[in-house]
């Protein structure tokens, strides 16, 4: 660990956040200098243990971490996300886990108004989180627009019509396709388009009108989906396209179906990924594909495993999956989607409304959503399915 040590101009700032929900953070500006200052935060886990991190919040100024310890960061403006070191993910119930870093500044810095960890709000009320000012995703319903991706025939990008009418900055799923199919994605143009009426951006891993774009099909290329990221942040900041400004890259999440899914299982490992989606998919244990399932011990976010049941073919690989992640993980069975259900069968809308819900859930710290995905109440509760959770 190192630290750049700099001469003090002021006192310590400190502040202290909790929350009901299970979480307090402890925030401490310990010293500033001219440009600049050094911030420690202890985080103290009140609910169930958890193995596998991630603390958010948003700084109030033009503060810019330059250097960060006992944790990796990502930073896209104001927003900051820091997750565990590879030996620190572990933290008990009333435990703490501690990290530190520097910063640039050009003013006085300010203790953030609140925290989160791994989806839960610590803003000190006695109650959970409140419902986001736009409520839930899945209560949303926009039109569609289905495009070729600028500049790059690699992608077509499935987005709300009108970006200004949804009000918010919106998240970003990066979505990989069945079959490793890079120029075909008519299969999930239903599921895609249900996921961007909710307010997300997708941008899949195929060309608009399923013309050759050079990418071989058939074998997974994860940096697809890591590129699909990269041409995000281009949008963002290209001036007069639809997306300018419109996204909120603290919040990508990335997915994919079957041989999509271990495209997105390894792309997750990118620190700009903060959820990851598998549907009916997951790594082989002799290592098909050219990925072990070493891999999961690279996940640094919580990860949704979604299969149909026996009669689906990745069942088994799946529950495997699911048992060797140590991040925060739910599975949901659906006996009766089989391989393709969630994506083109009559169980598309369940399946799609549940990965919304998770998405809502980690990505936005929903606490609706967050019923519905982990409470016995929820998903667990509607026939068919049988849902499992740790780490959360």
């Amino acid at each position: 660990m190192a630290a750049t040590t700099a001469l003090a101009t002021g006192g310590a700032v400190s502040a202290t956040t909790s929350s009901a929900a299970g979480c307090q953070v402890d925030y401490t500006i310990g010293s500033q200098w001219p440009g600049g200052f050094g911030a420690a935060v202890t985080v103290t886990n009140l609910g169930s243990p958890v193995n596998g991190w991630q603390v958010g919040w948003t700084f109030a100024g033009d503060e810019r971490i330059t250097q960060l310890w006992n944790g990796s960061v990502s930073q896209s403006g104001t927003r900051v996300s820091v997750s565990n070191a590879s030996w620190n993910g572990a933290v008990g119930t009333g435990a703490t886990v501690s990290f530190g870093f520097n910063a640039n500044s050009g003013g006085s810095p300010a203790v953030p108004s609140a925290f989160t960890l791994n989806g839960v709000v610590c803003n000190g009320s006695e109650t959970t989180e409140p419902p986001p000012e736009d409520g839930s995703l899945v209560d949303n319903n926009f039109s569609v627009t289905r495009e070729a991706a600028y500049g790059d025939n690699r992608y077509t990008v499935f987005r709300p019509a009108n970006p200004q009418e949804v009000g918010v900055s919106m998240p970003v799923l990066v979505f990989g396709n069945g079959a490793c199919a890079h120029t075909d994605n008519s299969e999930v143009t239903r599921a895609l388009t249900f996921i961007a009426s909710k307010g997300v951006v997708v941008v899949n891993t195929g060309s608009a009108n399923g013309s050759p774009n050079g990418v071989p099909s058939g074998s997974p290329i994860p940096s697809l989906l890591t590129d699909a990221i990269s041409w995000a942040e281009r949008e963002q900041n290209r001036s007069g396209a639809p997306l300018s400004q419109r996204l909120d890259l603290t919040k990508v999440a990335a997915a994919g179906h079957s041989c999509g899914g271990i495209e997105a299982l390894i792309a997750a490992q990118d620190r700009r990924v903060s959820a990851v989606v598998s549907l009916d998919s997951g790594l082989f244990a002799d290592g098909s594909f050219g990925y072990s399932r070493a891999e999961l011990a690279r996940l640094h976010s919580p990860v949704l495993f979604m299969a149909g049941g026996p009669s689906d073919v990745a069942y088994d690989n799946t529950r495997a999956n699911y048992d060797l992640v140590t991040v925060p993980a739910v599975q949901a069975m659906h006996p009766q989607a089989g391989h393709v259900g969630f994506i083109t069968g009559s169980q598309m809308t369940d399946g799609m409304t549940t990965v919304v819900q998770f998405l809502d859930m980690v990505l936005n710290g929903n606490q609706t959503a967050r019923s519905y995905i982990l409470d016995p109440s929820g998903l667990a509760s509607k026939y068919p399915w049988t849902v499992s959770k740790k780490n959360f």
